[in-house]
C-alpha cells in the first residue's frame, strides 16, 4: 500500500493555504473544489510524495461543521490499493 493522501478539516481553506505556503513549497496545488455528496470544499496540495487535501464544510449539516468549529485537523488517510 502507498500513502496517497492525508484528509485535514480546516474551517476556510484559502485562509489555511495562505498559512501554510508561508512555511512550506507545495509541488503544485488544485483550486478548491466542491464535492457535493459531502457539502464540502476540497484542495489538494502536492508535497514530495503525498498530497495533503484541506477540507472545508460549505453547509450547517456538513459531516465535517461540528469538527471544524471545534479547531478542525486530522481526518483520515487515503492508500492507493489495486
Amino acid at each position: 500500500m502507498k500513502l496517497h493522501h492525508i484528509g485535514i478539516v480546516v474551517k476556510d481553506i484559502r485562509e489555511s493555504l495562505g498559512e501554510l505556503t508561508e512555511f512550506f513549497e507545495f509541488k503544485e496545488t488544485t483550486v478548491p473544489m466542491e464535492v457535493k455528496s459531502q457539502k464540502v470544499n476540497v484542495c489538494f496540495l502536492k508535497t514530495s510524495d503525498v498530497y495533503i487535501e484541506l477540507i472545508e464544510p460549505v453547509e450547517d449539516d456538513s459531516p465535517v461543521k461540528k469538527f471544524s468549529e471545534s479547531g478542525g485537523g486530522f481526518h483520515h488517510l487515503c492508500f492507493e490499493v489495486e
